[in-house]
């Protein structure tokens, strides 16, 4: 079993701790002394010879995970995997990783769910949708691109057949997987799952039961709950919660922070409801405004003090205390969000593309010049590594001159606790608004959920509400 990775990068490298889902940055000095470590250890070398090699290093705090990971000892290091780049660092794109940190994986729209907020529609299976032999055959491109986290999703990715396969076919390859899941599982799932390899369960609740079932269906939150309980007799496997918040369940945060406390959740992940997919039907009169995500903000950083055993983690946090741009243990964000940068998703017909919310997501879009902008290649016409290397087919992520809010450029929050604007975002404003043309720069529209110009009374910019142009109503019973 690989219990850790050791990835190469055009400035230093990686190194993946498997079993914590951790990802280490290492300068290239640090990088050289790691690779020279692994070398050593694949040579017939003594441990007291292994031992001289560690007085080399003047970075304690890289001596000391070492020592935590019982990486002194010759022995554990054939336990290690080292990637090395398979080109000239210097033919490697400075605009982002050689390879993705982690892949978002959906293998199917298929769900047992019809959540009036899912952000893609999920319900029925795509057209043509990848087989378990192709999936399996993408696990083996990330392995050979040294890969870190494989995020298996969907629609429910659990209700695949053949997904045990799938996952033990990853757990083989030594990636650290997690799973984006609704939790409503029947008993026989219940009874495998949780031995099935899998690192992290990312459930979806959205809110106290009255407010959960009314989004996701009746009965949802109690199957939820039971899938906890049951889940919270595994301790070594880490679960997080994932809430979409809007107005209608601003309140019920604290509700689901104290079930993350009662069953070992370790993090709870607050989404902003967004103009997407089922959303932009019935529930745009309940997405927050500039003023409202303000609020909401100070709610979080509230809750953070009440529940310090809980990380919680949401997007454009200007308040947060922590200052930093990501809690991520393996993408950083530093300069823009890991779309396209430091992952990617993989859809369920194959397509590349950086995010799930962008129009890459939407096979039945009326705007497939929308579609272009955003997909990168498809799997099954291009390999992963030539899809990813290649920086024309990224701009819209990569391009940060171009497509990055000039404003955020200015912002003292950028790349200290903000990663900037959200292009696809700002695509949509773009528009509903005609702001700018179709491929420009993104103009004086800022992310309608960033609220830097009321902690800034100057004023950087107006933000868009896109209640009207999505042409909603507020969402039946609330």
């Amino acid at each position: 079993m690989i219990a850790h990775l050791l990835r190469q990068e055009k400035q230093g490298g990686y190194w993946l701790i498997r079993d914590e889902g951790r990802a280490i940055e290492l300068n290239a000095q640090d990088y050289a002394f790691f690779a020279k470590l692994y070398a050593s250890a694949l040579q017939p070398i003594s441990q007291t010879v292994f031992n001289s090699l560690f007085k080399q290093c003047r970075n304690v705090n890289l001596l000391t995970e070492i020592s935590k990971h019982k990486l002194r000892d010759l022995a554990t290091w054939k336990h290690i995997r080292h990637v090395k780049s398979d080109v000239p660092l210097n033919r490697l794109s400075e605009l982002a990783s050689v390879a993705p940190k982690r892949i978002y994986f959906e293998i199917t729209r298929y769900c047992n769910l019809a959540c009036r907020s899912c952000f893609n529609n999920s319900r029925h299976k795509l057209p043509n949708e990848l087989t378990v032999e192709e999936i399996l055959n993408i696990n083996q491109q990330a392995y050979d691109l040294g890969v870190f986290e494989i995020r298996y999703t969907g629609g429910e990715c659990t209700r695949v057949p053949g997904f045990d396969r799938i996952v033990k076919d990853a757990r083989d390859k030594g990636f650290y997987i997690s799973i984006g899941t609704n939790g409503v599982y029947t008993e026989e799932q219940l009874e495998w799952l949780p031995y099935a390899g899998i690192d992290w369960f990312i459930i979806s609740l959205d809110g106290d039961k009255t407010s959960n079932d009314k989004i996701r269906g009746k009965g949802t939150y109690d199957k939820v709950i039971v899938t906890l309980k049951r889940l919270a007799s595994f301790p070594h496997i880490r679960k997080r919660l994932n809430m979409v918040v809007a107005k209608h369940n601003l309140a019920n945060i604290i509700d689901v922070a104290t079930l993350a406390c009662e069953y070992g959740v370790n993090s709870l992940n607050l989404i902003p409801l967004r103009p997407y997919g089922r959303s932009t039907i019935r529930m745009t009169k309940d997405m927050f405004n500039q003023n409202d995500f303000y609020g909401f903000i100070h709610e979080v950083n509230h809750l953070r003090k009440l529940f310090p055993q809980v990380t919680f983690s949401t997007t454009i946090d200007l308040m947060d205390p922590d200052a930093v741009t990501s809690h991520d243990l393996i993408v950083q964000k530093k300069k823009t969000c890991a779309a396209g940068v430091e992952g990617c998703v993989i859809g369920p017909q194959g397509h590349v593309y950086g995010c799930s919310y962008s129009p890459a997501s939407f096979p039945d879009t009326a705007d497939p010049d929308s579609k272009k902008v955003f997909i990168a290649g498809n799997i099954r016409e291009s390999s992963l590594k030539d899809i990813w290397r290649d920086d024309k087919k990224w701009q819209v992520f990569r391009n940060l001159d171009l497509y990055k809010n000039d404003k955020c450029h200015d912002c003292n929050h950028y790349t200290v606790r903000c990663s900037g604007s959200c292009q696809i975002m700002s695509y949509y404003q773009m528009q509903h608004k005609e702001a700018v043309k179709k491929g420009d720069a993104l103009g004086e529209y800022l992310d309608p959920y960033c609220f830097v110009d009321l902690l800034d009374k100057g004023g950087r910019g107006k933000t868009a509400d896109l209640s009207a142009p999505c042409g909603g109503a507020g969402m039946d019973g609330f």
